[in-house]
C-alpha cells in the first residue's frame, strides 16, 4: 500500500507500481485500518504501507569513507548525524546509498538522507493512520541519475517475515557472541581510520588555504618592491614641478603641467604656457639635471591678450642613478 504525503487515500500497487485499488481515509475512520483491509480480503500483518515524500523535504549529506570502513557504516551513520547535522537522532529517520568514488577506487561515496519525524506526522494526518502503521518511506521527484534509499521503519511485518527474522536473529546472535571480541577491535580500528581520514582531509584543506594566502602575500610583496624600486629610479612629481618653476624665466609661466609616457619605460614632462621669448626655453631645460632632449612640440604663436608668445614644450625625464644600499 502506498500513501502520498498530504494525501488521504492508500493505494494498493503491484510489483511494477501500477495502482490496483484504493482505501480512503473515510473507510478507515468508519472502523479501523485492520477492519478496512479485512473487508478487502487483506490481513494487516501481511500488509506493508509505504509513504512517498517529495525529495526536497529530505536533508541530504554526502561524504566519502574508506572502502575498508563499509562494514561499520551502520554504526558510523548515527554518530555522523549527532556530530555533523543540526538534528538529534531521536527526532529523525534516515537511510543511505553507497556508490564507488569516481576518482579514488579505495573510497566510497555515501549519501545520507535524513527526514524529520514531525514532517512524517504532518504527511499522514489526512489519511487516518498512525506513524506505527508506516513500514517504509521513499523519496520521489528525484533529479536525473539521482539515487535515493528506501527508509525502513519499525512498522507491521508479515508473520512469515517475523519467524524468519527470529530464526536468523538466533543464528546471528550465536555467531556474534563467538566473535564479539574480534568484532569490537575491528570496529574501533575502522572508526579510528575513518576519523583520521576525515581529519587529514580537513587539515589538507586548511593547508591549501594557507598556501594560497602565502602565495598572494608573496605576489603583493614583489609588486610592492617593484613599485618602490620604480619610485627610487624616478624623481617625484613635486621635484619636477619645483625644477620647472626654477627653470622658467620671470617673463614666462605655465598654464598646464603634465606627465606623459611617449615610449615604454620613458617619461616626459609636457608644459603649455606663455613667455616673453619662448625660443630659448628648450636650452634652459636641457641644462637641468632632471631633463634632457627638451624641445617645442608646436609652433610658437603670439597671444594678443597675454602679449606673450604661446608655447608647448616637452622634456624627457632623466633616469636617476640608483645608489647601492649598504
Amino acid at each position: 500500500m502506498i500513501l502520498s504525503a498530504g494525501g488521504s487515500d492508500l493505494w494498493c500497487v503491484d510489483g511494477r507500481g501500477a495502482r490496483l485499488w484504493r482505501l480512503s481515509a473515510d473507510e478507515i475512520a468508519a472502523s479501523s485500518l485492520e477492519e478496512a483491509l479485512a473487508r478487502r480480503g487483506v490481513a494487516l500483518n501481511a500488509t506493508r504501507i509505504g509513504l512517498e515524500i517529495e525529495a526536497s523535504a529530505f536533508f541530504v549529506r554526502r561524504f566519502d569513507i574508506p572502502a575498508a570502513a563499509s562494514g561499520t557504516l551502520s554504526k558510523l551513520l548515527p554518530i555522523d548525524i549527532e556530530r555533523k547535522t543540526p538534528f538529534r537522532l531521536e527526532d529523525v529517520v534516515y537511510g543511505h546509498t553507497i556508490a564507488r568514488h569516481l576518482s579514488a577506487p579505495d573510497k566510497l561515496s555515501v549519501s545520507l538522507w535524513i527526514l524529520r519525524r514531525d514532517f512524517i506526522a504532518g504527511a499522514i494526518e489526512n489519511a487516518g493512520i498512525a506513524l506505527s502503521d508506516i513500514s517504509f518511506i521513499r523519496p520521489f521527484g528525484l533529479r536525473e541519475a539521482e539515487e535515493a534509499p528506501v527508509i525502513q521503519l519499525a512498522g507491521p511485518q508479515p508473520a512469515s517475515d517475523r519467524f524468519r527474522n527470529a530464526a536468523i536473529g538466533l543464528c546471528a546472535a550465536t555467531v556474534f557472541l563467538a566473535a564479539i571480541g574480534v568484532g569490537a577491535t575491528l570496529w574501533r580500528q575502522s572508526a579510528l581510520i575513518a576519523e583520521l581520514d576525515s581529519k587529514i582531509e580537513e587539515m589538507s584543506s586548511r593547508a591549501a588555504r594557507v598556501r594560497r594566502a602565502v602565495d598572494l602575500a608573496s605576489s603583493e610583496s614583489r609588486l610592492l618592491s617593484v613599485l618602490r624600486e620604480t619610485r627610487r629610479g624616478s624623481p617625484r612629481f613635486a621635484d619636477l614641478w619645483e625644477e620647472a618653476a626654477r627653470i622658467l624665466p620671470d617673463g614666462a609661466f605655465a598654464t598646464t603641467l603634465a606627465l606623459s609616457e611617449p615610449k615604454p619605460n620613458e617619461k616626459a614632462l609636457e608644459i603649455d604656457g606663455f613667455a616673453d621669448s619662448a625660443v630659448g626655453l628648450p636650452a634652459l631645460f636641457n641644462k637641468s639635471p632632471l631633463f634632457t632632449e627638451a624641445g617645442l612640440t608646436a609652433p610658437i604663436t603670439p597671444d594678443q591678450f597675454e602679449k606673450r608668445e604661446r608655447f608647448s614644450l616637452q622634456a624627457k625625464i632623466k633616469e636617476q642613478k640608483r645608489t647601492a644600499s649598504r
